[in-house]
């Protein structure tokens, strides 16, 4: 599992606030101070909670059910936890069927107040320190002297004495926590390592080593804090309210970038297709251009044609199409009243002595060989009297004006 890629850690010092900044660049750095502009750039940041602000308390719950809601009621039965405090659990071991958790409950810090707002994560200091096989740690923090307890270094209760210098109530305080921690089975042997880190005098830490009969090494040039591979995140709860603002934020920020990106598929795809249409046009506007010769060369010979066809065509002459028509008369009862030929039209119009003469009249027109080219149709017969019904046709041969050119 990867450590938590994270670009600084904001965490209490001996007297005030310090910035470490990681950069796979330039390696890490301590600022020398924290302003509005270096922390604007920086996209996550894991903040340091005081350790005056944390109440941690080591418990043995079940393996079975929610590690959380069980330190919770437990902690509830004890009036441990204060008013609008959210519990948070950090498993630390298993042991006989049973799970060893370090529960965490934050109140809001004024003097962490104005890092809340840029902070991703949250994690207690004890746990950003380097235990080094040491069972006890000691540090200043804003001004206070803090402790911490580890097994198998990593921390399972820590605190803050409330004093500024070691002294006999420090050193008593340290007794009855670790006399507790293992009489709990939090820890599984007392104290045997002590490391001090930080501004110590060495007869101070002599005289913790032998009030407290531990071995004793001071670090006075801390290394960097390390990031857990997940942060405990015991979040106050003014940040709480920010996170969620804040998630509501990055949800919000998702779908419209969701419907952004789906907006640019449709246009991107409308824009390829009319692309892809304007190039179409094109190739057939440069065909038709290649056509037009031709195409204007065949209207002039159709125009041509229209115009002399009447004179040296025998199907178009009007008086062999009259003679075709009438020869088609199926009896003396059947008469022509009209004939009319205009540019490729035939109107013929007549009397009959019933429907069924002028329908038959019709089917013997349509027949004609030099009439072949004509479309046909035919009206209603209307009565006209007695014994006496008045049909029309018209025929339309295909290359017939439509209207005066």
């Amino acid at each position: 599992m990867s450590r938590v890629a994270v670009d600084a850690i904001l965490q209490p010092g001996p007297d005030k606030w310090l910035l470490w900044i990681f950069s796979a660049k330039d390696g890490t750095r301590l600022e020398s101070e924290i302003t509005p502009k270096i922390l604007a750039p920086l996209r996550h940041v894991l903040l340091a909670l005081p350790t005056r602000s944390i109440l941690s308390v080591p418990l043995w719950v079940a393996t079975e059910g929610d590690s959380t809601e069980l330190a919770e009621l437990e902690l509830s039965s004890r009036h441990l936890l204060r008013k609008g405090a959210e519990l948070h659990s950090l498993p630390v071991a298993k042991m006989d069927g049973r799970l060893l958790v370090l529960g965490l409950a934050s109140t809001d810090d004024p003097e962490a107040a104005g890092y809340v707002a840029k902070a991703e994560s949250y994690e207690f200091p004890a746990r950003l320190l380097v235990a080094d096989g040491a069972d006890v740690l000691i540090w200043r923090e804003l001004g206070d002297l803090c402790f911490g307890f580890y097994r198998n270094n990593e921390c399972v209760f820590f605190a803050t004495s409330g004093e500024s210098q070691p002294g006999p109530a420090f050193c008593g305080l340290l007794s009855r926590t670790a006399m507790r921690l293992h009489s709990e089975g939090v820890v599984t042997r007392r104290p045997a390592k002590l490391r001090l880190e930080g501004n110590f005098s060495k007869e101070d830490c002599e005289a913790l080593g032998h009030a407290l009969r531990l071995d004793w090494e001071l670090v006075t040039n801390p290394a960097p804090p390390l990031a857990p591979e997940a942060p405990s995140n015991p979040v106050p709860p003014a940040a709480r309210s920010q996170i969620e603002r804040r998630s509501q934020w990055r949800r919000l920020a998702f779908f419209t970038a969701i419907g952004l990106a789906v907006y640019l598929l449709i246009a991107l795809g409308a824009a390829a297709d009319l692309f892809f249409r304007n190039i179409q046009l094109r190739q057939l506007a440069a065909e038709l251009a290649k056509l037009e010769p031709a195409a204007v060369k065949a209207q002039k010979l159709v125009t041509s044609w229209r115009e002399l066809r009447p004179a040296v065509d025998p199907t178009a002459f009007a008086i062999d199409q009259l003679d075709a028509i009438a020869s088609q008369i199926p009896g003396e009862q059947v008469r022509l009243t009209q004939y009319n030929q205009d540019r490729g039209r035939l109107l013929i119009a007549g009397e009959a002595a019933d429907v069924s003469q002028a329908y038959e009249f019709f089917e013997k027109v349509k027949k004609v060989p030099m009439l072949q080219d004509y479309d046909w149709t035919s009206h209603q017969p209307q009565l006209a009297g007695r014994n006496k019904v008045r049909f029309e046709m018209e025929g339309v041969r295909p290359d017939a004006e439509t209207g005066k050119e």
